[in-house]
C-alpha cells in the first residue's frame, strides 16, 4: 500500500486502468469457460439420459423374453412333448405348441423365431423363421444340449447366412415340472433391427457415436459407421480395466467424451462417444461476439482512461510546478488553470492564498517596523519571534481545499487528515495565545488522528486528565511538538506496537505537571546529554538550527521561561531501548485567568 501511495498520480491511474483491463479479460475468460462447461455438461447429461432410456428399453425386452420363455417352458403341452415318444401324440402336441409359438411371437415383436430341443435332440421350431446354422453356432458356444446347462443366458449376436441379418438369442433350460430335471432347451431368436430403431432415434452432434456391445465386445447395433458383428477394438470399458463411467479419450483423432452404461440383465454395454469440440460448436458465434465486445470495451476503456488521466494529471502537474516556483520565493507568480472543476477551485484558492500571504507579509513588515519603532522589550520580541515560527497561516486555506477534493473523490483518509490539519492550524493562528488545556488536548487528538492514519495502528494512546485539570490555562501549542518528537524520534523506529501516555495532574509543589511518555527506542546517555545542553543553554540557543528535536524542545522551554519564569519548563529523561519521558511544568492558571506563579530561584 505504501509503495502504491508513493507512485506518481498518473502512474496510479495507469495502474488502475491496467487492473480494470485485467479484471475484464479474466471475467470474459471465466464466462467463456463457464458457458462451455455448462453446454458440455448439458450435452453429456442428455447423452446419459438417452443411454439410460436405451438400457431401460433393452432391459424391458429382456424381461419380456424371460417371461415368455418361462411361459412356454412350463406349458403342459410343451412339458409333455419334451418327454413323449408317442408319434401320434407328438403330432397332436406339435399343433398345440405351434399355436403357442404363433401367439407368443404376435404378442412380442422382438421375437423372430422359437426353437424347442429335447434331450434326444428332437427339435420343434417355427419352420418359417428357423435357421439351423444359427442353432449349430449357438450349440458350439453355449453347449446347451449338455445336462450342465441349467442357467438361462442371452447370447452374443449371430448372423443368418441366408439373409445377412444379425440376431441374438435367449437360451433357457426346460426343467420338468415333476422332478425339476432338465428335459430340454428353449431358444428364442431375437431380431436386432428393433434395437437399431432405439439407437438411431437420436443424433446429438454430427459425429457422435452410440452403440450397444454384447458381452464379447461385438457390435450389436450402432448409429453410424460400425458394422454389427464386428469385434470393437477400441474398447472403452471392459472387465478388469479401471475406468470411470464418464471419461475423456482421443477417438478418431478428436478429444471426445465417452460414457457407458452396463445392462445387468444381458451383460451388454451401451456406449456414447461425443466429440468435445462439437459439444461447444454452437457456442463459437457467442464466444466470438464476446471476444469482439471485450476488445471494443478494452479499446474504449483505454481511450477514456487516457483522456481522463490527461485531464486530471496535467492540471495537477501545473500546480506542482507552480508550487515549486512559489517555494523558491517567487511569490509574484499566479496559477492559470482554465478548468472549472475541483482542480480549478484549488487553483483559485491557491491564488487567493498567495494574495493573502502577500498582504500578510506586508502587514507583518509594517507590524515589525511599528514594534521596532515602539522599541518593544527584548523579552516581548523574542516571544513573538518564537510564536511566529509555529503559526503557518498560509496553509489553512490549502487544507480546506484538500478536504473539498477528498470529499469530491470520496477519499476518507484525505478528508480526515486535511480536516484535522485544518483544525490544528486554525487553532494555531486564531484566538488568544493563552488557551485551556482542554483546547490544547483537542489539538493533540487531531494530530494523533493523523498519525494513526499514517502508521495504521502502530501505537496506542493513553490520556489521563481530570476534568478540572482540563479547564486550566496554558500557552498555545506547547504539547504538540513534544508529542510529535515522541512519535518521530521514539515510536516510529520501534519494532512492534508502541505505547504513548499523556498524564496531567497538579503537583504537590504547586504547579501543573504533564508527563508525556513513550516506550520507543529511547536515547543513549550521550544523546540525552546533548539534548539537555541544547534545551538549557539559553545563552547560545538559536531560533533556527539543524537539530529539529532539540530546537523544538528548546523552543517550548524558552517560551515557558520567558512567559512565566525559571521555575517552569521541561525535563527529559530517557534510556536506550526503554523509552523517553518529557515532563512539562506549568503555572496554575485558573479559568478566570488568575495566575499563581512560584517564586523564581
Amino acid at each position: 500500500m505504501r509503495l502504491i501511495s508513493n507512485l506518481k498520480l498518473k502512474h496510479q491511474i495507469s495502474l488502475l486502468i491496467l487492473i480494470a483491463l485485467i479484471m475484464m479479460i479474466l471475467i470474459q475468460s471465466m464466462f467463456n469457460v463457464f458457458f462451455n462447461s455448462l453446454t458440455r455438461d448439458r450435452a453429456a447429461k442428455f447423452a446419459e439420459n438417452f443411454m439410460e432410456q436405451v438400457a431401460l428399453n433393452v432391459d424391458t425386452i429382456a424381461r419380456s423374453v424371460e417371461r415368455d420363455s418361462i411361459t412356454i417352458s412350463y406349458n403342459k403341452y410343451v412339458q409333455e412333448l419334451m418327454v413323449s415318444d408317442n408319434i401320434i401324440r407328438n403330432t397332436e402336441l406339435n399343433d398345440y405348441v405351434f399355436d403357442i409359438f404363433t401367439l407368443t411371437r404376435s404378442s412380442n415383436q422382438n421375437i423372430y423365431s422359437i426353437v424347442l430341443l429335447n434331450n434326444k435332440d428332437r427339435q420343434i421350431s417355427d419352420s418359417v423363421h428357423y435357421n439351423n446354422d444359427i442353432l449349430k453356432t449357438l450349440g458350439k458356444i453355449y453347449n446347451f444340449r449338455s445336462d450342465e446347462f441349467k442357467k438361462s443366458v442371452f447370447s452374443s449376436i449371430v448372423r443368418d447366412s441366408s439373409d445377412t441379418f444379425y440376431y441374438y438369442s435367449y437360451i433357457s433350460p426346460i426343467l420338468s415340472s415333476i422332478d425339476n430335471s432338465k428335459i430340454g432347451s428353449c431358444i428364442f431368436l431375437l431380431d436386432t433391427r428393433e434395437l437399431e430403431k432405439l439407437v438411431n432415434r437420436t443424433e446429438l452432434t454430427k459425429n457422435s457415436l452410440f452403440l450397444i456391445l454384447d458381452s464379447n465386445n461385438r457390435v450389436i447395433v450402432s448409429n453410424k459407421g460400425l458394422k454389427a458383428g464386428d469385434i470393437y477394438e477400441n474398447v472403452f470399458w471392459q472387465e478388469g480395466v479401471s475406468r470411470s463411467a464418464k471419461d475423456e479419450i482421443v477417438y478418431e483423432g478428436k478429444k471426445s467424451l465417452v460414457q457407458y452404461k452396463k445392462i445387468e440383465s444381458t451383460g451388454w454395454k451401451v456406449i456414447s462417444v461425443l466429440p468435445i469440440s462439437e459439444l461447444t460448436s454452437d457456442m463459437k458465434p457467442i464466444v466470438s461476439l464476446g471476444i469482439w465486445l471485450g476488445v471494443i470495451m478494452i479499446i474504449l476503456l483505454t481511450a477514456i482512461g487516457s483522456l481522463f488521466m490527461y485531464n486530471t494529471t496535467r492540471p495537477i502537474m501545473l500546480i506542482v510546478r507552480f508550487l515549486s516556483r512559489v517555494g523558491e520565493r517567487n511569490l509574484n507568480y499566479r496559477l492559470k488553470i482554465p478548468s472549472t472543476n475541483e482542480v480549478g477551485i484549488i487553483a483559485t484558492h491557491i491564488n487567493q492564498m498567495l494574495d493573502n500571504v502577500e498582504e500578510m507579509t506586508r502587514n507583518i513588515v509594517e507590524n515589525q517596523s511599528s514594534l521596532y519603532e515602539a522599541e518593544l522589550s527584548k523579552k516581548q520580541a523574542k516571544l513573538s519571534a518564537l510564536q511566529s515560527q509555529i503559526n503557518p497561516h498560509f496553509l489553512y486555506n490549502t487544507l480546506n481545499c484538500l478536504s473539498s477534493i477528498g470529499l469530491a473523490y470520496d477519499i476518507s483518509e484525505v478528508v480526515s487528515i486535511s480536516s484535522a490539519m485544518s483544525r490544528i492550524f486554525r487553532y494555531s493562528i486564531k484566538g488568544k495565545d493563552m488557551v485551556s488545556i482542554k483546547d490544547e488536548m483537542s489539538c493533540i487528538k487531531d494530530y494523533l488522528l493523523i498519525m494513526d492514519i499514517r502508521y495504521k495502528g502502530k501505537f496506542e494512546i493513553e490520556i489521563q486528565m481530570e476534568e478540572s485539570f482540563l479547564e486550566m490555562k496554558t500557552l498555545k501549542m506547547i504539547l504538540q511538538p513534544i508529542v510529535e518528537n515522541a512519535i518521530y524520534h521514539g515510536l516510529e523506529m520501534k519494532n512492534g506496537k508502541g505505547h504513548l501516555s499523556i498524564h496531567g495532574f497538579e503537583s504537590e509543589h504547586g504547579y501543573l505537571q504533564i508527563d508525556i511518555e513513550d516506550n520507543g527506542v529511547g536515547m543513549t546517555d550521550k544523546q540525552l546529554s546533548e539534548l539537555h545542553k541544547g534545551i538549557r543553554d539559553d545563552e547560545n540557543m538559536e531560533l533556527f538550527g539543524t537539530d529539529k528535536q532539540s530546537i523544538g524542545l528548546a523552543n517550548i522551554n524558552k517560551r515557558l521561561k520567558l512567559q512565566f519564569g525559571s521555575p517552569y519548563g521541561l525535563d527529559v529523561v530517557s534510556e536506550a531501548g526503554i523509552g523517553t519521558k518529557v515532563t512539562v511544568r506549568l503555572p496554575v492558571i485558573e479559568p478566570t485567568g488568575k495566575i499563581n506563579l512560584l517564586p523564581s530561584h
